[in-house]
């Protein structure tokens, strides 16, 4: 049974039924066709707002962003004794 199938049968809606995966609120396992989309790529996942190829690039992205800032924090502390 997939999201559409379970909305129609239950009542419920599809978007509430994505909101309940989300939240934890159902037992996945029973329904193996039940997935919400990553807020990115809108891949179908089964838990949390990303799928694991998103949340792996967005990790990326961050570590390199912060690796920057240090690199350019410790630029301006050395040109501070150069001086």
């Amino acid at each position: 049974m997939n999201n559409d199938q379970v909305a129609e049968l239950t009542g419920v809606s599809s978007q509430r039924i994505r909101s309940l995966i989300r939240r934890g609120r159902l037992r996945l396992f029973d329904y193996p066709n039940l997935a919400d989309a990553c807020d990115l790529c809108e891949e179908p996942i089964r838990q949390g707002k990303l799928c694991v190829k998103c949340l792996t690039r967005l990790k990326g992205a961050i570590e390199k962003d912060q690796e920057k800032l240090r690199q350019q924090r410790e630029n301006v502390f050395l040109s501070k004794f150069r001086r």
